[in-house]
């Protein structure tokens, strides 16, 4: 029995039905027309998705958007509707290993070949271009280095080639918007930053309508679509976003300060520090602060360790974009499958540590990352280990 109310709920219902009533035949071809509005089946739309997707439009200025199971799912949804069998894409090096993966491992059985290049030398792009190039896919920032891309250049080599560019901005919600400076799409994982809980697993798709109609077709085809409850809980996450951000921007430029200033810590890579290779370019691209990761180098895998076991508040959770500060391992977790030779190429050591910075208080993390930094000394550590 269907409750009437003069009043409306202040929070977003939970709309977790998976099939939706239709009146007669012609109310079914007016709803796929586009002549009435309307939902039929889950997985082609539902409420709590649009209103996430909506959301996600005004917050990254884009037509339309999609959701997604997760954010592999929105990238490779963006993957098989812009390319086809015998066509060639530029992929940044360094991107998330998943993604990786992705165009090495899986697209190469459709004969989708690719090349790679530094996201910062936009000029390094033009030699692989060629006549089957169909997509240029970037992230706004990287994983775990953290290096930035250069947006406008690439954004202009697109538009001369005629191809799309594709921005994964899951480390950068707010603080950069890639469709402002020319991209045609951008992607996130939701369950990241968004989310913020730890507690959702979701992705999204940004861009004109028209693309983002033709990804949501393959995406229903291929059950690559997000569910009810899971979007609702992205809403809610979207609603601090911006007092999130900008706490852990802070903190972490904090952190990552002091971790330089540290004897004990042989790298620290943060696109706010001018030590960054890319730092003149992050302080053009970034507003409003240079992103919650921070990535350390202890210099091997025993110190990484010896500095993870010594943390009793600070979980290893190979994820990020919590209210909680976690930390994570790259080269076991993320880009765990890589052989040493890709590692090495993108920079990636044993000793790396890639900190993703909460809404604690920044004295008692570096209180509590000070006290690990000396516990995991090679000359305080018993022998043998």
């Amino acid at each position: 029995m269907r409750i009437e109310s003069t009043s409306h709920p202040l929070a977003p219902p939970i709309g977790i039905s998976t099939v939706y009533c239709l009146a007669d035949l012609d109310h079914v071809d007016a709803l796929y027309d586009g002549a009435a509005k309307g939902f039929i089946y889950a997985r082609d739309a539902h409420p709590n998705a649009g209103q996430l997707a909506e959301k996600m439009s005004r917050l990254e200025g884009g037509e339309a958007g999609l959701v997604c199971a997760s954010g592999m799912g929105a990238i490779a949804s963006v993957f098989l509707s812009l390319l086809s069998q015998n066509d060639h894409a530029l992929i940044s090096e360094g991107v998330y290993g998943k993604t990786s993966s992705l165009v090495s491992r899986q697209l190469t059985r459709w004969g989708i070949t690719h090349d790679v290049f530094d996201p910062a030398n936009a000029g390094a792009i033009k030699p692989h271009l060629n006549a089957k190039t169909r997509m240029i896919f970037v992230e706004t920032i990287s994983n775990p280095l953290l290096r930035v891309a250069d947006l406008d250049s690439l954004a202009a080599i697109a538009r001369e080639a005629g191809i799309p560019l594709v921005v994964d901005n899951t480390f950068a919600p707010l603080i950069c918007r890639p469709i402002e400076r020319g991209a045609s799409l951008v992607v996130h994982s939701v369950t990241k930053m968004i989310g913020g809980h730890s507690d959702l697993t979701l992705g999204v798709v940004v861009g004109a309508r028209r693309m983002v109609e033709q990804i949501q077709t393959l995406a229903s085809t291929l059950g690559q679509t997000g569910n009810p409850f899971e979007s609702w809980l992205a809403l809610r996450g979207l609603a601090t976003l911006s007092l999130r951000m900008d706490r852990a921007c802070a903190s972490a430029l904090a952190l990552a300060r002091q971790f330089e200033a540290h004897g004990q810590v042989g790298r620290v890579l943060y696109p706010g520090l001018p030590s960054h290779r890319d730092h003149l370019l992050a302080s053009r691209l970034l507003t409003d602060g240079f992103g919650a990761m921070v990535t350390i180098d202890m210099g091997d895998r025993a110190t990484a360790e010896s500095f993870m076991r010594a943390l009793p508040s600070i979980p290893f959770a190979p994820s990020l974009g919590d209210v909680q500060t976690t930390l994570s391992h790259p080269a076991t977790t993320s880009h765990r499958g890589q052989d040493d030779a890709q590692l090495a190429r993108q920079g990636i050591t044993a000793g790396m540590i890639r900190l993703s910075v909460g809404l604690e208080d920044p004295d008692d993390l570096w209180r509590e990352f000070r006290q690990a930094l000396d516990a995991s000394s090679p000359s305080r550590r018993p022998e043998g280990t």
